[in-house]
């Protein structure tokens, strides 16, 4: 549920919907990594300075001040925590938050359980600004039919085409690395619907 803090927000979409996931979606019961709360227990957004319980090369992509559903998570090293992706291929993705964290949106509260959603071939349609949109019309132009526009976890956590991701994130060729999902189509600049690989 939705806890609405501010007026001005009763009016806001989830960022990611289920479409198809009877059988192939699995919402997993996860908790934050310790490292997303300050000592007095409020939420903390992962920044670029962070480097543990992951190496970021980018602030983790924010919505009034909180995290949004759809973004990529991992597993935190040698623990059960959930942390924002910070698009490294080292990194392997565990699937797409499922709750707003943090921010005016927060639906935790004090609370450390979030939910995840994963598994192959469930298709989920994504809101912006939980997805990095930058040449993703071009991508999808460009492909011919039957070839898939694979999508990566991006510095920020959202999910991108292959030539949004840079550096060590970057895949070697499009369609390696470690791609989270396959681009069914682009709606807008506002959505896209995505086939989950993880």
């Amino acid at each position: 549920m939705l806890r609405i803090k501010n007026l001005s927000n009763q009016y806001q979409k989830r960022t990611l919907r289920v479409l198809y996931g009877h059988t192939q979606a699995t919402p997993y019961a996860a908790f934050l990594d310790p490292s997303l709360r300050n000592t007095d227990g409020s939420f903390r957004l992962p920044v670029d300075a962070d480097t543990l319980p992951l190496d970021r090369a980018a602030d983790a992509h924010s919505l009034q001040g909180g995290l949004v559903p759809g973004l990529v998570v991992a597993r935190a090293a040698n623990s059960e925590g959930i942390v924002v992706h910070n698009g490294a291929t080292t990194v392997d993705a565990f699937g797409l938050l499922a709750n707003f964290v943090g921010g005016t949106l927060d639906e935790l509260g004090d609370e450390n359980n979030v939910g995840v959603w994963y598994g192959k071939d469930s298709v989920y349609e994504v809101l912006a600004p939980a997805f990095n949109d930058t040449g993703l019309a071009a991508a999808a132009a460009a492909a011919t039919a039957g070839a898939p526009v694979y999508l990566y976890p991006g510095p920020d956590g959202r999910l991108a085409e292959a030539g949004q991701v840079t550096g060590e994130q970057a895949p070697t060729a499009v369609g390696t690395g470690d791609a989270v999902a396959v681009l069914i189509k682009r709606d807008s600049a506002a959505k896209i619907t995505i086939r989950l690989l993880v």
